[in-house]
């Protein structure tokens, strides 16, 4: 047996598992209306025209790893670091956007705990997992139209480094925190002094306030009065904290917890944290309402991803909030720009994340990949909701106009018209804006 149609076999058993026995999802027959499905239930991804197991792959770690296969990339070992640096200088991953988490809540974690935090890597497509000990780095890559697929690489020096895929990321990363798709997730959990999870949430995205949020994660970057979880762990200390809600809060280095020599560099950044907590849940947003187009199935997925990209729930911020490297600027200097120099990546860190709200993730091949069907609907709607009168704001999105000023429609409606590509033909801008 193939490890391919294994891995297929694996797959469609935990799709059954996920479903009730006596009514099986499957996909309607292409000769069949939509199937109206709820928002949280499992969907058949095993099936075709999806078949998550099978076929190729066109996500940033499959291109790089055939890149590996041809020898047209070769990958220097290090004996600290592993082929970590020279993945993330392949993959176009900024070294500052690395993230500490010391809870158990993701593989190796008998290695995982304060002292020995895993750290995570990340930019707009994937995402790589390393922990000092262990002997794979992980990968979680976004493919267009399958979803997150995950790998692992060895640590140990090779003549031939590969990837490979993992057979046991799905165990947690299809289930509901995932929203049912092959996808990602980010967590918060307070921790006892090992980094066993004592409670927390299981799912976080911009939507939650920032008090609820990196609850098992180090922060370093300062948030004027606001407060988070990050830093806390020993059940004295989450006590202690509970008195105290501002303690170990605008922290600028955490070399008090960890031994920040065994990392590429000593940060947890704030800002980068922000950035992760937005792109995951969209990230499966998007892989949700294609996989539902592809399968002939509908829920209200792409109501939910216009507000998410539009930011209509986002959690308010009192700022001002300031990272402790140069994430902020690396990730505004990536953004594509209008001729008046705006970009979807601006921050704003004062009372909002970004200045401009509509979320970057429309640039990804994750969107602009899914099918053409669903980009228009969902693009349509976002238009919708940027031309809308104040009335209209009001009464169908349950949006204060004061909230979303008109002068910031119109000028995400510029940088989209000049910056998007495939735009369709219904965005238009009107000279009188």
């Amino acid at each position: 047996m193939t490890k391919q149609v294994m891995i297929s076999g694996m797959l469609l058993l935990l799709f059954s598992s996920l479903v009730k026995a006596e009514e099986p999802l499957v996909a309607p027959k292409p000769t069949e209306p939509v199937k109206e499905i709820d928002f949280r239930d499992p969907i058949p991804f095993g099936l075709p025209p999806v078949e998550y197991g099978l076929g190729a792959h066109s996500d940033p770690a499959s291109l790089m790893d055939q890149s590996l296969a041809a020898r047209t990339l070769k990958l220097k070992h290090d004996s600290q670091w592993g082929y970590l640096r020279d993945v993330l200088k392949a993959l176009k991953i900024p070294e500052s956007s690395q993230l500490m988490v010391f809870s158990k809540t993701a593989l190796n974690p008998r290695i995982i705990k304060p002292e020995n935090p895993r750290v995570v890597y990340f930019n707009d497509d994937v995402y790589i997992g390393w922990v000092p000990g262990a002997d794979k780095m992980e990968f979680a890559s976004v493919d267009p139209l399958k979803g997150t697929i995950f790998y692992e690489l060895a640590v140990r020096e090779s003549n031939e480094p590969r990837l490979i895929r993992s057979e046991r990321c799905l165990a947690c990363h299809g289930g509901d925190s995932s929203l049912r798709v092959p996808g990602l997730l980010v967590r918060s959990f307070l921790t006892d002094q090992h980094g066993r999870p004592i409670s927390g949430y299981s799912q976080i995205s911009h939507d939650k306030p920032l008090e609820k949020r990196w609850g098992g994660w180090y922060v370093t970057g300062t948030h004027a009065d606001m407060t988070h979880l990050g830093n806390l762990f020993n059940k004295d200390v989450i006590e202690e904290a509970k008195a105290n809600p501002a303690l170990r809060a605008n922290l600028k280095q955490i070399d008090q917890f960890v031994d920040t020599a065994k990392y590429l560099n000593p940060h947890s950044d704030l800002v980068a944290h922000l950035i992760f907590d937005h792109q995951v849940h969209g990230h499966n947003l998007i892989t949700r309402a294609s996989m539902e187009q592809q399968l002939g199935l509908r829920s209200d997925v792409e109501q939910q991803l216009v507000r998410y990209l539009l930011f209509l729930d986002e959690a308010p911020l009192a700022g001002p909030l300031q990272g402790t490297t140069d994430y902020q600027t690396a990730f505004e200097q990536s953004g594509k720009r209008d001729a008046g120099g705006r970009s979807l990546k601006d921050f704003d860190l004062q009372t909002k994340l970004f200045r401009y709200r509509l979320s970057y993730l429309i640039y990804t091949e994750s969107f602009n990949k899914m099918p053409a069907a669903a980009r228009r609907r969902i693009l349509k709607n976002i238009y919708a909701f940027l031309t809308a009168p104040a009335a209209e704001l009001e009464a169908s999105w349950d949006v204060d106009p004061d909230a979303f000023p008109v002068q910031e429609r119109q000028a995400i409606l510029q940088i989209v018209a000049e910056t998007l590509e495939n735009l369709p033909e219904f965005w238009t801008v009107s000279k009188s804006r």
